[in-house]
């Protein structure tokens, strides 16, 4: 019962004062331990006989050690010791006289409540009977399916198939299907028990009201354009917006689809199994006509019928939404309406007012007249190809079919006289058209019919009342099959109106053209577009509808999936896979926090969502997926990635470890530990440990650099720097990377307080003169084989080269020239000119594995001055969280390192731990060691050896590199030999 409603133990019998709970029961009661919460819950709860059956429990709880206020079935009570209603006894019968008197009225009408409620239960029986009979007929679904399809789709076939006069037949069956649908919702709420006010309801009632948009009345209302003002452009805009919206609505209606889809599943007969009740079978025999075990019921479970509309809810709302708002988003097409109707009736009001200033521009007039009606000729539009196949009205969705002129101020007889004055000669029509039949231009007008020649050569008589505006002008379609008198003959989608607009505001009061233009072909285009697209969002919010409801979708299938993208991704990169699981882990983060959140906030749906204790078998496949990838990429490195993505491209299980290698361009880089067999010798077991310090720095450093550690050999680190597919310029940056890496390295290891605890270590003080922990670097670019090296009993992924054994002889001379970095000419002659002049030229030498001799170059810092960082040990246990938010913090570092946006000589200024480890090498001291180097160079060993013994203590202490050239010419008494060019073999010096 814990964390459930308190219990109700049988009464005890006895008076009140006997049943309260003593002083010493209450202060035991609050200072009792959870070990004996039990104990006290047996004892938590007393009741007190009443005659009307109703038992009231008084006195604590002491579950789990805390008090809990009693719980009165009749009501509540904040009684202590007995004084509920006063402070005696009297006070207290009182109380408990009239409230019993209120719960016996409030019994009372309860009951009659009650039996009101069972008549009507009653009485609606037969009444719900039948209509759930009528809901779950199949003639009732196949007719609400038949219905439901054409409300979908009337609309579209009005406009598609019809013109304006037939709107009033569609209307009536609008009608109809408005009282259909609101039937079916009456009948639904009185045979379906959970159908009212559930979420198909809502449904429901919104997608029959969106019905009353497709009646001709309620849309020219609600969308109709007013065209009565032409300053009001924004408000005209928003009511095409509002029309598209109400068009848009009507999707709602796909929700019957799926409904009765389901309704039509579950109406289906069930197939029977055929039983032989005379066969007898033998009790040692099995029947081979034996049915099978039932795999479902006939009643839906409420957990499958909850986890199917739920999902079925959720299906609805994503694809309904995305038709909503995607054509909002969606550019209307009736603004692209071409802007030569615009600039054609600006030309016409311009000829108009020449010709008002010199009457003889009447044939301007005309003809400005003329080419707007003739470059959006209405004929040419509809007719099967254009003039001399060259360009055309054809091509347009809009065409002209009725100009003339209106005023907003003006009175009926003054636009009726102005109208007189502008109709247009027969003679200048007939020589237009004679003048387009000739025409071959990459636009040609097309011709007119004879009877729409007399059109545009009659007076502008043709009287039309357009929402209230009267319009005086002549029409072109007044004898097509469906013949157009007025716009209005038309409906208010299929026309489009254009007027001058360059003539200020107040002179639409006056007068001023108007062109209608006949957009009924992008109508029909929309109109069939819309039917094609309601199809098809039919099909697939049924078929949407039926998967989700499958649990084996959210348990099995997407888990897979999720598992299979996750093994692509490593088989596409293996290194990605900790990156893999960091995002992983970032996500079971903020889930974690998610759930925390909600319980904060009280969500009230933690109350009724179960957790699972264990995870699934899914989940567990897919965390060792992730930890599998992540030891590969630790274990293998980039050099073996390209075996793990071989191995796992096959669809075979046997596994190829030696897989060929690969040539590669790389910066070969060594990292050793100094004294390290010293080191071994007095820590012994601890030297892992000490080890794995060091690696933590040099790992850390170098990935931030963008290197790669390929492999740790006791004492030394191989470090790669990948050349391959970069250009000149990212070359550049990643030697000046490799650079600033080991000047990082020097420095971290030179500050950390962990390492600085081994200088007072007494058996490394006894051995060693400077117990300090130490590295030296070598940097050496060439090529390399990266692959496997091994056997199918045991592998390395490794880099076999020359290149090499060449960085590894430059590092074993870090100690000859008494140095910890040490670079050859291959990579300075690729560093970037600020950090190619932080080196020192020191010597050129031959070295066994190089064709060519190579100059070397030392990066000079002295880690001495470097002070020991005192910072307090982090309170923290290393867990995933810090591991992921370390990586994710060398991850940030790791890409401002490669960005332009700072030269990487830049950061070495700034960092007052590099320029502190500088401070000796001065600009006097470099460049008279470089005068010194250069007559050694040139064989002028005697004025190499004044300067070098100059620079030999110029810095307080012995400089490494003068003094093993001083040592290297005293060989030979300062004196250099014949054939001298300035190069020795490394093993000489």
């Amino acid at each position: 019962m814990e964390g459930g409603p308190a219990q109700a133990w049988p009464p005890r019998k006895g008076s009140a004062d006997e049943l309260r709970p003593s002083k010493v029961e209450e202060h035991s009661a609050r200072t009792a331990t959870p070990s004996s919460s039990k104990d006290g819950l047996r004892d938590a709860a007393s009741t007190l006989d009443r005659p009307s059956g109703t038992e009231r429990l008084s006195g604590t709880d002491r579950h789990s050690g805390t008090d809990r206020p009693s719980i009165i079935s009749s009501g509540t009570s904040n009684r202590s010791g007995g004084g509920g209603g006063g402070v005696n006894g009297l006070g207290v019968a009182k109380a408990g006289s009239v409230g019993s008197l209120g719960r016996a009225k409030s019994a009372a009408a309860s009951a009659s409540a009650k039996t009101i409620k069972t008549r009507c239960k009653v009485m609606m029986a037969p009444v719900k009977r039948l209509c759930s009979f009528i809901a779950e007929h199949k003639a009732y679904v196949f007719v609400g399916t038949f219905i439901t399809v054409w409300a979908l789709l009337g609309d579209d076939l009005k406009l598609l198939t019809t013109d304006k006069p037939a709107d009033g037949l569609f209307d009536g069956l609008v009608v109809f299907c408005i009282v259909f649908f609101s039937s079916e919702v009456l009948i639904c709420c009185l045979g379906k028990d959970d159908y009212f006010m559930s979420f198909f309801f809502v449904l429901d009632v919104g997608s029959t009201l969106t019905l009353f948009m497709d009646l001709t009345v309620v849309s020219e209302a609600l969308f109709g354009d007013s065209e009565s003002d032409p300053s009001r452009t924004r408000s005209s805009r928003t009511a095409r917006v509002g029309a598209k919206v109400g068009r848009v609505v009507r999707v709602l209606r796909l929700i019957r689809i799926v409904k009765l889809f389901k309704a039509f599943l579950s109406a289906r007969p069930k197939p029977k199994v055929r039983r032989d009740r005379l066969s007898i079978v033998a009790d040692d025999e099995f029947a081979d006509d034996v049915p099978e075990e039932e795999e479902s019921f006939d009643k839906e479970s409420l957990v499958g019928k909850k986890l199917s509309a739920k999902m079925t809810q959720w299906t609805i709302i994503l694809v309904l939404t995305l038709l909503i708002v995607l054509p909002l988003l969606r550019v209307d097409m009736a603004e692209r309406l071409p802007t030569s109707s615009i600039y054609a009736a600006d030309e016409v009001l311009e000829a108009y007012q020449r010709w008002e200033q010199d009457p003889g521009m009447r044939r301007d007039y005309e003809e400005a007249v003329l080419k707007s009606l003739y470059w959006h000729n209405w004929y040419t539009g509809h007719s099967g190809e254009c003039p001399r196949q060259a360009s055309c009205s054809r091509f347009f969705l809009s065409h002209a079919f009725w100009v003339g002129i209106g005023g907003y101020g003006s009175t009926e007889s003054e636009l009726q006289s102005r109208a007189e004055n502008m109709a247009l000669g027969s003679a200048q029509v007939q020589a237009f058209n004679e003048a387009a039949k000739t025409q071959n231009d990459a636009f040609n007008f097309g011709t007119m019919p004879a009877n729409v020649l007399e059109a545009l050569a009659a007076n502008w008589t043709r009287r039309c009342e357009v929402y209230s505006d009267r319009y005086f002008g002549i029409s072109l379609l007044g004898e097509e099959n469906h013949p157009v008198f007025c716009p209005t003959d038309l409906r208010y989608q299929e026309v489009e109106r254009v007027m001058p607009r360059l003539m200020p505001l107040r002179a639409y009061q006056s007068w001023f053209f108007v062109f209608y233009y006949d957009l009924r072909p992008f109508v029909k285009s929309e109109a069939a577009m819309s039917i094609a697209t309601t199809s098809f969002i039919c099909v697939i919010l049924c078929i949407a509808s039926i998967l989700f409801t499958s649990s084996a979708n959210v348990l099995v299938l997407e888990p897979v999936e999720k598992m299979m993208r996750k093994v692509e991704a490593i088989r596409a990169n293996p290194l990605k896979a900790t990156k893999i699981a960091d995002d992983e882990f970032q996500r079971e983060e903020r889930e974690k926090k998610n759930k925390l959140q909600k319980k904060k906030c009280m969500d009230p749906s933690i109350l009724w969502r179960t957790e699972a204790t264990e995870p699934m078998e899914t989940v567990i496949l897919e965390k060792t997926i992730i930890k599998l990838g992540s030891l590969l990429a630790l274990g293998f490195g980039e050099a073996g990635a390209n075996i793990v993505s071989s191995n796992m491209a096959g669809a075979n299980s046997g596994v190829n470890a030696m897989v060929e290698g690969s040539m590669v361009d790389c910066i070969v880089g060594l990292a050793r530990i100094l004294n390290f067999s010293t080191a071994t010798e007095v820590l012994q077991g601890k030297v892992m440990t000490f080890v794995n310090q060091i690696a933590e720095i040099v790992h850390g450093v170098v990935d931030e650099c963008w290197g790669a550690v390929n492999k740790n050999d006791g004492d030394c680190f191989l470090i790669i720097w990948r050349l391959a597919e970069l250009t000149l310029a990212e070359e550049k940056k990643m030697a000046d990377l490799s650079i600033l890496a080991f000047s990082m390295i020097v420095g971290a290891v030179a500050r950390s307080p962990v390492l600085a605890t081994y200088r007072q270590h007494p058996g490394l003080q006894q051995r060693l003169r400077d117990c300090r922990v130490d590295l030296s670097f070598a940097l050496h670019r060439g090529w390399a084989i990266e692959g496997a090296v091994g056997s199918d009993f045991k592998i390395d992924a490794s880099y076999i080269s020359p290149n090499v054994s060449v960085a590894n002889s430059i590092e074993h001379a870090t100690r000859q020239y008494g140095i910890r970095i040490l670079v050859s000419e291959t990579v300075r002659e690729i560093l970037s000119k600020e950090v190619s002049a932080k080196l020192r030229l020191i010597d050129k030498v031959t070295i066994k594995g190089s064709r060519v001799p190579l100059e070397l170059s030392c990066l000079d810092l002295d880690f001495r001055r470097v002070q020991v960082e005192d910072r307090p040990e982090l309170p923290i246990v290393w867990n995933s969280r810090y591991r992921f938010k370390s990586r994710h913090a060398i991850e940030v570092r790791k890409n401002h390192l490669w960005t332009d946006q700072f030269s990487k000589a830049h950061i070495m200024n700034k960092d007052p731990h590099f320029q502190e480890m500088r401070t000796e090498y001065t600009t006097v001291f470099m460049q008279t060691f470089n005068m010194g180097y250069q007559n050694y160079s040139q064989g002028e060993w005697q004025v190499a050896k004044n300067l070098l013994t100059k620079t030999l203590s110029m810095r307080g202490e012995k400089d490494g590199p003068s003094e093993a050239l001083l040592r290297f010419m005293e060989k030979d008494n300062f004196k250099a030999p014949d054939g001298w060019r300035g190069i020795h073999a490394l093993e000489e010096a």
